[in-house]
């Protein structure tokens, strides 16, 4: 397989027909036969994994190029989340310019050509699936949940029914209701995953205000938690469950894994990948 090839298998895994804008080749390489996938890939990685004779290292997090400069592009799936649970047009787009404009100066700030250029220097391939693989795992846990989900359920019910997921039992991290109470009833809910990054303060209050009980993130940073409890309290009716961050993307990147074993490529897993 190639690396074209290898991104097209991503892409119909998860169902989708363009590249998202966190999604790049920054190497290409041609015949690719052992590969090494990490979530996060530094210099030395690459160097380590010539020396062991891989053809390729695929990154989940953004390595460069497109990847880094057109990332605030693909935070608009939050708004397409939001709206699939009846949130306003308004509210779900005002959102999702509040998060771009607080990543935008970032992405244009980035060095954008550190990593790919150590690659291009070594020969060897080079490439990251982002999106694809958080689609993926979105998509499996909403289905869980929608599929294993008793009637009147409980916050701590939702916990229980993902815990089923492998990568959750495997985690060193646990699920944990960041706001809300674990014997809150569980509502009307939305898995925010698959749109880049945790939606912070803006997808969180757009759901929160418009009928939707419960939020569930992989990650939130501290600051932003505070706001939503002093938006919301701490304690309050209104829940934030955080699944955590390196067993929530693994579940999508094994089932790319796994097909990609299936179909012959020597695949190795490292730098936070659980896999199961």
């Amino acid at each position: 397989m190639d690396t074209q090839e290898i991104l097209d298998v991503a892409l119909r895994l998860a169902k989708q027909s363009e590249v998202p804008a966190d999604t790049t080749i920054n190497v290409p390489s041609k015949d690719v036969k052992r590969a090494l996938i990490g979530i996060d890939v530094d210099p030395a990685d690459l160097l380590l994994a010539k020396e062991k004779g891989y053809d390729l290292v695929i990154a989940h997090h953004p390595t460069g190029g497109s990847a880094i400069l057109n990332f605030p592009k693909v935070l608009a799936k939050h708004g397409d989340i939001l709206q699939r649970h009846d949130v306003p047009i308004q509210a779900a787009s005002s959102a999702v310019r509040e998060l771009q404009e607080e990543r935008e100066p970032r992405a244009h700030a980035e060095n954008y050509d550190h990593l790919p250029s150590v690659a291009r220097m070594i020969g060897i391939g080079l490439m990251c699936i982002h999106n694809p693989c958080d689609e993926i795992g979105r998509r499996v846990m909403d289905e869980t949940l929608r599929s294993r989900l008793s009637a009147k359920p409980r916050v701590q019910d939702a916990v229980a029914v993902l815990e089923t997921i492998p990568e959750f039992r495997a985690a060193k991290t646990r699920i944990v209701v960041r706001m809300g109470k674990p014997e809150n009833p569980l509502g009307k809910w939305a898995v925010h995953h698959g749109a880049g990054t945790n939606g912070g303060v803006p997808v969180a209050r757009a759901a929160f205000d418009h009928g939707i009980d419960t939020v569930f993130y992989i990650h939130i940073d501290a600051g932003a938690l505070r706001r939503l409890w002093e938006l919301y309290g701490r304690d309050g009716p209104k829940n934030l469950v955080v699944t955590g961050h390196l067993a929530s993307d693994s579940i999508g990147i094994n089932v790319l894994v796994r097909e990609l074993r299936a179909r012959g490529l020597g695949i190795d897993t490292y730098s936070g990948i659980i896999d199961v």
